[in-house]
């Protein structure tokens, strides 16, 4: 059995960091594009509502 080099960890770990990154920012991303859509909603729906 090998072990794992401190090198192969490090690389592993950047892997793992910028697949966080990268989440992360979609995540922030499909937020901010859910929150347009309901900022667009909200006000139509409340102007029905008033009729």
């Amino acid at each position: 059995m090998n072990a794992i080099t401190y090198e192969e960890v490090l690389s592993l770990f950047r892997k793992t960091e910028n697949l966080i990154e990268k989440y992360a920012k979609e995540a922030d991303r499909r937020a901010e594009e859910a929150d347009r859509r309901l900022e667009e909603t909200v006000p139509q729906d409340f102007e029905a509502r008033r009729w």
